[in-house]
């Protein structure tokens, strides 16, 4: 499993173990259980990539924790696959961004910035083909997602072709 694989699962794995963690803690009724699945969550939410196997163990703890607590109207259930996801992105960006030099997080603010003005740029065209926006949504959506995965050169990619998009239509 490559490193992207490795944070994306670990990701996952935080999010998941943070949410039962959680419920574990408010909902159980052993103060002993429930102080270790405070500790538990505490520190899945500080596992790097290199930590997949530990996170998996972890989660997995908190699972059998959790089914003790079936029956319980507050338990969280898995969620759709498009949340998972949407939820997942969101962890993997804060797991990338704890392991970026200032100089990657400076270009990222920069990268970002492009893509911004260049939409803004382009949103502001009058008489401009609702396909064309739609296009420059999709190439902004696409740019921004690679930023927040940590892929640079698609990132550059799309903020080139919203560049151009840019030049053909908004000047």
């Amino acid at each position: 499993m490559g490193r992207m694989g490795r944070g994306w699962r670990v990701a996952e794995l935080r999010q998941r173990g943070g949410a039962l963690a959680a419920f574990v803690a408010a909902c159980c009724e052993d103060e002993k259980r429930a102080r270790a699945a405070r500790r538990l969550g505490a520190r899945l939410a500080g596992f790097a990539p290199a930590d997949r196997t530990a996170a998996e163990e972890a989660v997995a703890t908190l699972e059998r924790w959790a089914d003790d607590l079936a029956d319980h109207p507050y338990r969280p259930v898995e969620p759709r696959p498009d949340e998972a996801d949407r939820q997942t992105r969101d962890h993997y960006k804060d797991i990338q961004q704890e392991r970026l030099t200032v100089a990657a997080r400076d270009w990222r603010k920069g990268a970002r910035l492009s893509l911004d003005v260049y939409l803004s740029q382009l949103s502001r065209a009058r008489g401009l083909d609702p396909r064309v926006l739609e296009d420059a949504y999709y190439l902004y959506g696409r740019g921004t997602m690679a930023l927040d995965l940590g892929d640079r050169a698609t990132a550059v990619r799309e903020a080139g072709r919203l560049r151009k998009l840019r030049d053909a239509y908004a000047w």
